[in-house]
């Protein structure tokens, strides 16, 4: 059942009300796109002349290089380098509010229980999550990537910069997009599902996934509706950013399909992403999987409210 409008939501999308102009949206979406592809730019630039100068060699050689590992993230450097990107991300979104809405990016992070709703999330899905790491080494899908000591490390970084990554995208997609739509558009099916769907195509990859690649769009806008389903029940991106963080913290940190992101993975399932058969198998599960969160979350939040 679609979340109702409800006073908490209402709160949450009121400053997206004060500039609803159609040609300065498209304006912002555009600066939006803009400066993310710029600043990316701008740090693959900085990493390559850093690479040039302590290896000494030419200038295109090292951008070459840079960009080769973070299109493919087979090392944690690369996949640190990969997280780097999310920077860019979260400040294109913080230019783009202070810009065209002369805003805080706070305004897209909402009010009334930010942390208590994360921490809450993180705790509903931690017991899915162990269950599924503990099913993954017992059937012997799993083989290790990297030396636990090595990881342990790695997440000293990569857990701050991981946290960055999805809340830099529920900023834009359940942050920015969703209030922009919802304060347009009466329809709840357009303010839930259209920022998601744009949040799924951006994973469409069949150089990747071949024939799964529009599977992968589907449980990525799956994924967004769940998302935006409790931003509008509770207000705020507390919650979204909690069951983002845990989803991405065991796909990409600690059971990785192996020809994905696992750079920083501990361990590599034995399924190549090319076994587009298998592949298939594995998303239905997590598509279920996902499902029986969301619900088991529906019947907490339930719990609490009758409380």
């Amino acid at each position: 059942m679609l979340p109702q409008m409800n006073d908490k939501f209402d709160a949450f999308i009121a400053p997206a009300r004060e500039h609803r102009g159609g040609l300065l949206f498209l304006g912002a979406v555009l600066f939006l796109l803009l400066a993310y592809t710029e600043i990316t730019f701008g740090l693959v630039a900085l990493f390559s002349i850093g690479l040039s100068v302590t290896q000494n060699i030419p200038l295109a050689e090292s951008m070459g290089t840079v960009s080769a590992h973070v299109s493919k993230p087979e090392t944690p450097v690369a996949m640190i380098g990969v997280l780097l990107t999310f920077v860019a991300m979260l400040a294109a979104v913080w230019l783009t509010v202070g810009l065209f809405r002369g805003q805080s990016i706070g305004t897209l992070l909402g009010r009334g229980g930010v942390l208590r709703n994360f921490l809450l999330a993180c705790m509903i899905v931690a017991p899915f999550q162990a269950i599924a790491f503990t099913l993954a080494l017992g059937s012997g899908e799993a083989v290790p990537n990297l030396p636990l000591s090595n990881w342990v490390l790695w997440m000293l970084p990569a857990l701050p910069l991981l946290l960055i990554q999805v809340s830099a995208e529920e900023l834009v997609f359940r942050g920015y997009l969703l209030q922009e739509f919802a304060t347009r558009f009466q329809n709840r099916w357009i303010w839930l599902v259209l920022p998601s769907l744009v949040f799924g195509s951006l994973h469409f990859d069949p150089t990747r996934f071949g024939t799964n690649s529009l599977l992968i769009v589907a449980a990525t806008t799956l994924f967004g509706v769940i998302a935006a389903d409790v931003t509008v029940r509770t207000g705020n991106l507390g919650a979204a950013i909690g069951l983002h963080l845990m989803n991405n913290f065991l796909a990409m940190m600690l059971v990785s399909m192996d020809g994905t992101l696992n750079g920083l993975s501990l361990f590599v399932t034995r399924i190549h992403v090319s076994d587009h058969e298998a592949v298939r198998q594995l998303l239905l599960m997590d598509i279920a999987a996902l499902l029986v969160i969301y619900g088991c979350y529906l019947l907490v939040m339930r719990w609490r409210e009758r409380r």
